[in-house]
């Protein structure tokens, strides 16, 4: 007994362009038109060997069901799988979003720092107090990795970024 393989592209797989359901429709199609083929051939089988027939017509059932069945999770699976990109792109873009808002919120934070090492210094010069610029940035420096790891991250809520 030797397999024929299915007629046309479907058997190695969805040709491009063709959506996996319309692709799962056209290989039921040619399940069938086989399975219709295959039960003829066992009607003409001799009614002396009827125990062929009706082991073989049992054997095309229950093939018969592991294809619906494969079929019916094929569906699931690709629903499921265009879901999930869906969902992938949804997430890429809010990814996008919030690296550029957090890009933004680091160069403000930056430039807080400078404004406030530039107002530190003014200050110190103001009232006459000698003041290494470099211990004042040394300690906005320690501030800032305070702000940053003991509050790692921006929580959305209302529109609004709050620091937890």
């Amino acid at each position: 007994m030797s397999a024929v393989p299915c007629s046309g592209a479907s058997s190695s797989g969805p040709v491009p362009g063709m959506s996996m359901f319309r692709w799962l429709e056209v290989l039921e199609k040619e399940f069938d038109k086989a399975f219709v083929d295959v039960d003829l051939l066992l009607g003409e089988i001799d009614p002396d060997q009827a125990d062929i027939t009706y082991e073989g017509r049992q054997k095309m059932t229950s093939l018969s069901s592991c294809f619906a069945q494969l079929c019916h999770k094929a569906q699931t699976v690709s629903q499921i799988n265009h879901k999930l990109e869906a969902q992938l792109v949804d997430f890429k873009s809010e990814l996008t979003e919030v690296q550029a808002e957090k890009a933004v919120l680091e160069k403000e934070v930056h430039d807080q720092l400078l404004q406030l090492h530039a107002v530190q210094l003014q200050l110190h010069s103001k009232t006459g107090q000698n003041v290494d610029s470099g211990a004042i940035k040394a300690k906005l420096v320690r501030c800032n990795l305070t702000l940053v790891f003991e509050q790692p991250y921006l929580r959305k809520k209302t529109g609004q970024f709050n620091l937890q």
